[in-house]
Order: C-alpha cells, then sequence, then structure tokens
C-alpha cells in the first residue's frame, strides 16, 4: 500500500497468491494505516486506487463502509465485462480517481526495483511467514532509498 504523494511504501505483506487473500489483505492494511471510519477525524478524505482484480462487489462494499472511496480500476466495456464493474456513477466520476489511477502504477516501482537484480528476483525462503518479513525488509530498504531522494542535498553558504 502506498501514499500518494512521496510515493512511499505504507503498508506490505506478503499472502497466498490468491485474489480474494490479497483483497482480505488490503482491507487488514488500510485498517491499521488509516483506521476505521469511527477512528479517523470526520474531515479525513482517504481514497484508494486498485488493480482490475479488486473490483467486486464485496471489496467495494467494505471500502464503502470504512468511508473509503473506491478507485478502482474498470473491465473494459463489452460482453464479458457486464455486472462485473461495480462501481457506482459518483464513484467513476470522482474527480480525484484519475489521479489515483495514475499514481497506483507507483506501488509496481517497489517490485521492479526488488526483482532487478535483488533478493525478490528469487527468494530462497520457505513459508509464507519467513517471505512476508523478507518482503516487508525489502520494502523499508525501497523506502529508505526513496527518503534520501525525497530529502533535498544541503547547499553550501561561502
Amino acid at each position: 500500500m502506498m501514499e500518494n504523494r512521496n510515493g512511499l511504501a505504507v503498508a506490505a505483506r506478503a499472502s497466498c497468491a490468491a485474489t480474494a487473500v490479497e483483497r482480505a489483505a488490503a482491507l487488514e492494511m488500510l485498517d491499521e494505516v488509516v483506521g476505521r471510519k469511527d477512528q479517523r477525524a470526520p474531515e479525513a478524505e482517504v481514497t484508494l486506487g486498485a488493480d482490475t482484480q479488486y473490483q467486486d462487489e464485496k471489496f467495494i462494499a467494505a471500502l464503502r463502509e470504512r468511508a473509503v472511496a473506491p478507485h478502482v480500476s474498470e473491465y473494459a466495456k463489452g460482453k464479458a465485462s457486464v455486472g462485473k464493474n461495480a462501481l457506482n456513477e459518483q464513484e467513476r466520476t470522482d474527480p480525484r480517481r484519475s489521479i489515483s489511477q495514475q499514481k497506483r502504477k507507483l506501488i509496481e516501482r517497489v517490485f521492479g526495483w526488488g526483482k532487478l537484480d535483488r533478493p525478490l528476483r528469487q527468494i530462497k525462503l520457505r513459508g509464507l511467514q519467513r517471505v512476508d518479513w523478507f518482503y516487508r525488509l525489502v520494502v523499508t530498504a525501497y523506502n529508505l532509498m526513496r527518503m534520501g531522494k525525497l530529502i533535498p542535498l544541503p547547499t553550501q553558504v561561502g
């Protein structure tokens, strides 16, 4: 899970490669990071950009229940997509949605950075708990590298 302003990962979790499990993990991370609706300030507006695999009625309903604007990409229009898109018209026309759809690609940088010539390319650990620990370590390293680029260098006076 990433924040949009600086491209830093705010939550990470390895899970089984199943869409239902990934959706459940996303909701758990969302609750950990921004808290439940009753735990946030009333004026706090939260959005969540996600890939098409998160376009599920239960997932979208869970986001609405948490007062999170779902900015999930939709299935392409056509016969195969009939009934699959769960967003309502207000959510489709939200002006923040296009920004979220552009920014959601930032998470791919973390995966690419970790896999390029680093250990995420082929994990040598076994067991979900170990892989999760290792994945969080790699994401933390990415954040440290990213923060180094965000902090301006001091200018010399003289």
